[in-house]
């Protein structure tokens, strides 16, 4: 499902986080979820109800630019997922102009996805604990994200239970004129509007 929305934060969270747990669930219930880089044999994997042709397609592409899909995995079923990437932008393509420079110490983490009989319970929660564990060791030391803003503060207390720490540092809004504001909310640590 893709969540449209006229205000999204830009966020970062630290990749170095006391007692991350290890490839399972944070509060202690592994429940047979194990964590993988999804390859193109992957790609049959996925639930054909929520994953057309277009999808397929777009997944090989983002494989094929070298983008890390980070796939959990429960009894051969895609139980959860989220896209990584180390460009040097990142963009939230559902509001024209709201794209930032990243730096070298910051990936982009976004798409994350779980069947929806699956939801709420926890499974986003642990992707985000492997996502920050592989990207502090690939030496990154912060991981970028868009909210939704009315998303936010519900993974601000979800992740916040295994010690992850979301910033919000801007915050993108449309107004009615149909114009785009970005505006800072805390140290960026070189996170910037991409010009042009």
């Amino acid at each position: 499902m893709i969540v449209l929305a006229r205000e999204v934060f830009l966020c970062k969270c630290p990749t170095a986080v006391d007692a991350l747990p290890r490839n399972g669930d944070p509060d202690g219930d592994p429940r047979d979820l194990r964590f993988v880089r999804g390859d193109l044999s992957h790609l049959g994997l996925l639930d054909p109800a929520h994953h057309g042709d277009e999808h397929v397609r777009d997944f090989r592409d983002r494989l094929g630019r070298g983008e890390t899909w980070l796939l959990g995995l429960r009894a051969g079923r895609v139980a959860t997922y989220t896209w990584l990437h180390d460009r040097d932008t990142c963009a939230y393509p559902y509001l024209p102009g709201c794209a930032f420079d990243l730096p070298a110490d910051t990936a982009y983490g976004y798409d994350a996805w779980t069947p929806p009989d699956l939801r709420g319970g926890g499974l986003r929660r642990r992707a985000f604990v492997e996502e920050l564990r592989l990207l502090a060791d690939r030496g990154k030391q912060w991981e970028a994200s868009f909210f939704v803003a009315h998303q936010l503060e519900g993974a601000r207390r979800s992740l916040g239970l295994v010690g992850i720490t979301i910033v919000p540092v801007w915050r993108a809004a449309l107004g009615r004129d149909r114009r785009l504001s970005l505006t800072p909310l805390a140290d960026p640590c070189g996170i910037t509007p991409r010009v042009g």
